[in-house]
């Protein structure tokens, strides 16, 4: 039975048809865990090399594929054939758990390549072959009277609570929002989607194996979340309409007292621990724009949409052209009469063959149906960022003093995006010219291209390049004086991004965190502030660029946890990272920063940049190595505060034993 776009519904889908297309390097893997027969990866794994899925991502894509091995014919039926008869026999996997030795192996014949040693681990957890990643054994469990509380019910928020509740904190979340989602339940604007792979945007502990599109929409990536939540029991924790306004240490009692407001009642929190999983993006941005409340026609944004307004027929002015605007423009340029794009700068596209391309429903039954499919399916799509990126945003300065560019990695995806923009506007080379950035590669997010240049060569798209200074009663009128008539202004000009400053929230000496950000916000490991005791800001500065907000988070979220067991641990009641520790390392983030395109930005503006001029949104160091860097606190960074009745835990000695 067919779905009304034409898909056949995968629970039609039988094994044979799905296994008669499936990855032969994916059949094998999946085989060897249901059957728990290792030799078959030495009876199979070299007659299938060359037959595996191979993930051609813009950060790899411009080096020439090398040449690849003719997979065995008769090896991949004989392996598909094994798989289909496990599977309908309803075998279930005996091997869950995979040695790294062993997945050393599995992950090179699944990606056709040996990853580097530094990215094995990290490839292991973010595949999902682990559902557990606590290092720390610990020696006491939390205390009943030991409380966390979580601000936020967003990406961080449904991922602390479900890993706090598996380390057994008593923990509890308030969220602002009449659901849960944050951002994702926010942003409902036409076109909203995820431009980072279905696949590896989601949780590595919870795989969801029935993506429809390889990059999810909006309403199904917040379904998503949904169903997370209910499964791990997260909802009935979560207090809903719940804002927070503030939060002041007790250095007395060594606790949080968290102030709120739901339905207009004042109340009040008290934590031992308080997570502000508010995220960066906190409500929309508006440019400064004179007499915008003369304006007669509707107005609305990317980050707070009007569903009220009608678009059919109307003449739309657009104020934005990056990651939601290229987005919204797509979507709405059939509706509209017109559309007129404002551009203050142009950005980086990259080619995105797979942009709203449906996953096969044979693909989704055998990631649904059979065993380890979905994790070795979600490796291959995590392939890319487990490499090298050398040269992807810092400078090679070799290179140049030869070329004058950065590096041959960051040269090579200029090139492309260049190359693409002219493939789509051969005639047309003053367009060619408005859309071609002049800064370098990463100076500013490349996005990958949703079909705007496309939308751009419709007859009732026009594209300007300029700024918005004011409106009057029925038009937008540019900083040259241009003006343009419009029914609806559409501002798609990002969000407010406040790193915790839009809440009162005092240390332990009674300042600020907006004072302690002044003049730019900072962190010790992206997430944490000295003076603030058993505080965490994930997400915060100087954690981003290097790997997508799912794996950053899950990487902060397990340094949380396995800092609140050590608090257990230790009978201590508070943590506070040193001034020493957090100048350290602010200041190598800094300088490593300054050998980057981040910071050597030419002409490029946006939101990488604090409006201090201060670049804090990056970590300047491959994903794999800051996960490393965060397995285990490195507690001489740390003051710890003792309980005053604080015990050291009694060894426990195995006695002899009798019959």
């Amino acid at each position: 039975m067919a779905d009304a776009n034409g898909s056949m519904n995968s629970a039609d889908v039988s094994a044979e048809a799905a296994i008669a297309v499936i990855d032969p390097m994916i059949a094998l893997l999946a085989l060897v865990h249901i059957t728990g027969d290792r030799t078959l990866i030495n009876k199979y794994g070299a007659r299938l090399e060359g037959a595996q899925t191979t993930t051609r991502e813009a950060f790899t894509a411009i080096n020439p594929e090398e040449e690849r091995a003719k997979a065995d014919d008769a090896a991949i039926a004989e392996v598909r054939a094994l798989l289909l008869k496990a599977v309908k026999a309803g075998r279930q996997p005996i091997l869950k758990d995979v040695d790294m030795a062993l997945f050393r192996e599995m992950s090179k014949l699944a990606l056709g390549l040996e990853l580097p040693e530094l990215s094995m681990e990290p490839a292991l957890h973010h595949g999902g072959f682990v559902t557990d990643t606590r290092v720390r054994k610990g020696s006491r469990t939390p205390p009943a009277d030991f409380k966390v509380l979580v601000v936020g019910a967003g990406m961080i928020g449904i991922n602390a609570a479900v890993k706090l509740q598996q380390a057994g904190f008593d923990y509890h979340v308030i969220e602002g929002l009449p659901d849960v989602g944050g951002t994702w339940y926010v942003n409902t604007y036409p076109g909203a989607a995820v431009d980072t792979p279905s696949r590896v945007y989601s949780y590595s502990f919870e795989p969801n194996a029935a993506w429809t599109t390889y990059y999810p929409n909006g309403p199904e990536f917040l379904s998503y979340l949904r169903r997370v939540t209910e499964k791990y029991g997260v909802s009935d924790r979560i207090e809903f309409n719940t804002w927070v306004s503030g939060a002041e240490w007790d250095e007395a009692k060594q606790v949080w007292n968290v102030r709120a407001k739901r339905d207009g009642k004042d109340l009040l929190y008290t934590a031992n621990a308080l997570i502000m999983a508010t995220g960066p993006n906190n409500g929309p941005k508006f440019p400064d724009v004179k007499n915008l409340e003369s304006f007669k026609g509707k107005v609305t944004h990317g980050a707070a949409w009007d569903h009220s307004i009608d678009l059919k027929g109307k003449k739309v002015v657009m104020v934005g052209s990056a990651a939601s605007g290229v987005q919204i423009a797509k979507t709405i340029a059939d509706q509209v009469a017109d559309l007129t794009i404002v551009m203050r700068q142009p950005e980086y596209l990259l080619p995105n063959p797979q942009a709203g391309v449906r996953i096969d429903d044979l693909e989704i039954w055998s990631m649904e149906n059979i065993p380890f499919v979905s994790q070795w399916k979600r490796l291959q799509a995590l392939s890319s960022q487990l490499q090298d990126m050398r040269g992807m945003a810092t400078i090679d300065e070799e290179h140049r003093a030869k070329t004058g560019g950065v590096s041959p990695m960051n040269d090579g995806i200029r090139d492309m995006c260049r190359g693409y923009i002219k493939s789509h506007f051969p005639d047309n080379p003053k367009l060619v010219e408005d859309v071609t950035p002049d800064f370098p590669v990463f100076a500013k997010r490349p996005i990958l291209d949703p079909g705007f240049y496309d939308t751009l060569k419709k007859p009732n798209v026009h594209l300007i390049r300029g700024a918005i200074a004011e409106c009057d009663a029925d038009a937008v009128i540019l900083q040259d004086g241009t003006r343009l008539q419009a029914d609806v202004i559409i501002f798609a000009t990002g969000y407010q991004m406040h790193w915790g400053t839009q809440f009162d929230i005092k240390g332990r000496s009674g300042r600020t965190l907006k004072d302690a950000f002044d003049p730019a916000p900072f962190s010790y490991s992206g997430m944490m502030v000295p003076d603030y005791p058993n505080f965490f800001l994930p997400a915060g500065p100087y954690s981003h660029l290097t790997a997508n907000h799912a794996i950053v988070s899950e990487q902060q979220v397990h340094y949380i946890v396995e800092l609140l067991q050590t608090l257990v641990d230790e009978d201590a009641s508070a943590f506070d990272v040193t001034q020493e520790a957090c100048r350290t390392f602010v200041e190598d983030c800094d300088r490593e920063l300054a050998k980057t395109t981040w910071v050597n930005s030419g002409t490029a503006h946006g939101y990488y940049r604090h409006q201090s001029g201060k670049v804090i949104m990056a970590i300047p160091r491959h994903n794999s190595q800051v996960w490393h860097e965060m397995r285990s606190p490195v507690l001489s960074d740390f003051h710890l505060t003792k309980r005053p009745d604080s015990q050291a835990a009694a060894p426990r000695e195995k006695t002899p034993l009798a019959v």
